[in-house]
């Protein structure tokens, strides 16, 4: 019997909470990932949580102020996950596309084919949430893996800032991801009840 992976991108302090990249609107989708997660881990599906890590040489600042060094709260899982680190696959990543790290690689090409389905959440949408998800289906294509990958939109969240308005940039991304034939979902929540469908 096949079950689900779960990619959480990035819900970290340093974006989240504190740090010169942190933007705390994104903590609106804490709760609904933890309750994801939760639910998740308990049916005995996958979990794998990327988390930005750096380290000061790195050329992501380049482009990027310093945020999220590795051994600093801002690398730390935001609180809302920290209790369930331990029954995730903690993957650290010093690039903004996840699936370029030799731990995924490793992990993926062991288990993809134990996998009906691949939900990603996180932030940034546009940015770390949009790179992982392109690789990961060319990937796919290139291997002929029919294995859907699902965006709940309402489990994915990016900043606001200079040149950088968070509703544009949310379509932007999810327009990328639609083009590559990403099955995005608008909610796992029923608004009715507030109650997710798993």
């Amino acid at each position: 019997m096949k079950k689900k992976l779960i990619v959480v991108i990035d819900m970290v302090n340093g974006f989240v909470n504190i740090g010169a990249l942190h933007h705390s609107y994104i903590n609106h989708i804490a709760s609904g990932i933890k309750m994801l997660v939760e639910q998740k881990l308990k049916n005995g599906d996958d979990v794998i949580s990327f988390r930005d890590c750096h380290s000061l040489t790195d050329k992501e600042f380049e482009n990027y102020p310093i945020h999220c060094l590795s051994g600093t709260v801002e690398s730390e899982l935001i609180p809302e996950l920290k209790s369930l680190g331990e029954k995730m696959v903690d993957i650290p990543k010093n690039t903004t596309n996840g699936f370029e790290t030799e731990q995924f690689q490793k992990f993926y090409q062991t288990h993809y084919k134990e996998y009906d389905e691949i939900i990603v959440v996180g932030c940034c949408t546009d940015i770390c949430v949009t790179d992982f998800v392109l690789a990961l289906a060319e990937f796919h294509k290139k291997n002929a893996i029919n294995t859907p990958i699902t965006v709940p939109m309402d489990l994915v969240e990016t900043f606001d800032g200079p040149n950088h308005d968070r509703k544009v940039m949310n379509e932007i991304g999810f327009e990328k991801l639609r083009k590559e034939g990403v099955n995005l979902v608008e909610s796992y929540i029923e608004k009715k009840e507030k109650q997710y469908v798993l």
